[in-house]
């Protein structure tokens, strides 16, 4: 049982030690998520069509500056928050004419795949402690 026990606070410190590190990682803003759409484009020249893959980040609450064009300062104001918006486009995944990645959208994968992760390690610890509670209750909580 001692054994057992060394096992789960070896993990438990594991577990620290990789949040620590996620935590001063390049991280997503929680809540948000990566969406993509596809765009459909003809170019009038040859009247070939092209699709184009984008990002943009989402969130349901609004958490992203809006950046107007300096032509639409001022006259275009959006939902009950003007200064801040729940998507904010990326770039481009991918393209049918062979253009690839932005290096914008690579980024974004990773700081929203370091945000998962911490909150699966987050979640994880949590539970780990409720487990512990409920076995090895302290003296002020009665199991």
């Amino acid at each position: 049982m001692t054994e057992r026990i060394d096992q789960i606070i070896e993990k438990l410190h594991q577990l620290k030690e990789i949040r620590q590190q996620l935590v001063n990682a390049p991280m997503s803003e929680p809540g948000a998520w990566i969406h993509q759409y596809e765009v459909r484009k003809r170019y009038k020249k040859g009247g070939d069509i092209y699709t184009y893959t984008y990002a943009k980040w989402q969130a349901t609450e609004p958490i992203f500056k809006r950046n107007p064009k300096p032509r639409l300062k001022g006259v275009v104001k959006r939902g009950n928050n003007p200064e801040y918006t729940c998507h904010q486009h990326i770039g481009r995944v991918g393209s049918s004419t062979g253009l690839g990645t932005e290096p914008e959208v690579t980024e974004a994968y990773r700081e929203w795949e370091n945000r998962k992760r911490l909150d699966a390690v987050d979640k994880a610890l949590d539970e780990i402690e409720a487990a512990l509670m409920e076995v090895m209750p302290d003296k002020t909580n009665k199991a």
